[in-house]
């Protein structure tokens, strides 16, 4: 585990094993005072990690804002009962399907749109953004970070995964990314998986690279991998997602 200081009271812990060994997991740690608002809790043995080092620090959890309700981002709540759950209106629409108890995992305070609140001496902002996932949340932290959850992914060395369309509707991860794309000039991004990426330029072309490779196969739905790069010159990770975004029946979960 790596603990990564973004500004004051901000943190990054950083885990260098999740999905496939290859790509990493975040979880945003936000202070105030003794108290802590996490957006993700990883899953269950990053959460203990991270908990463990919370508890020697004397700080409490007291709410967790939920990306989405995918395993990798929920290990941590059946921890947390009584902590205030922030997430979509959807939430169901994930729960149900790697659970068959859920209930107690449930938002407490459900985003259907947009949802605005303060934790301390920062303004956390919510959003609607379906995409990699019908419960699909877009964070900004004091107009400067977003925390793009699913929607952008990389590897912990900061290669980039191709868009995975888990509910797969690539219509909607397409708007997702042009709603990230309308709205990370200026700012930092934070993905889930993946390195803080600063550089503008940087962001500018990943996002124009994942709405060249979402439209590709929305014109060309029975297009191979390999096809879309010999096409478009543009070199992605995660040739599996491929498969299961254009229905060719490749076991993902």
């Amino acid at each position: 585990m790596e603990i990564v200081e973004i500004e004051k009271d901000i943190y990054l812990y950083r885990f260098a094993k999740a999905l496939g060994h290859f790509v990493g997991l975040n979880t945003i740690v936000i202070v105030n005072g003794n108290k802590v608002l996490l957006i993700d809790s990883g899953y269950e043995e990053n959460f203990l990690e991270m908990k463990k080092d919370l508890d020697e620090k004397n700080l409490e959890i007291v709410g967790v804002v939920v990306s989405h309700f995918h395993p990798d981002h929920i290990g941590g709540l059946k921890y947390l009962k009584g902590v205030s759950i922030y997430g979509s209106v959807y939430a169901k629409h994930s729960l149900e399907k790697f659970n068959k108890e859920y209930d107690h995992l449930l938002p407490t305070n459900i985003v259907t749109e947009e949802k605005v609140f303060g934790f301390g001496n920062h303004t956390i902002k919510l959003e609607k953004n379906i995409g990699h996932s019908k419960d699909g949340i877009l964070t900004t932290i004091d107009n400067k970070y977003l925390y793009v959850g699913d929607d952008m992914v990389y590897s912990h060395s900061g290669l980039a995964l191709i868009p995975f369309c888990a509910d797969q509707i690539v219509e909607n991860h397409l708007l997702s990314i042009e709603k990230i794309y309308n709205e990370y000039k200026g700012k930092v991004i934070i993905p889930t998986h993946g390195d803080i990426i600063r550089d503008q330029n940087q962001i500018e072309e990943d996002l124009k690279n994942r709405l060249i490779y979402l439209n590709y196969i929305i014109e060309y739905p029975n297009c191979t991998f390999s096809e879309f790069i010999k096409d478009t010159g543009i070199k992605f990770i995660g040739e599996k997602s491929h498969g299961y975004n254009t229905n060719k029946k490749v076991k993902q979960w």
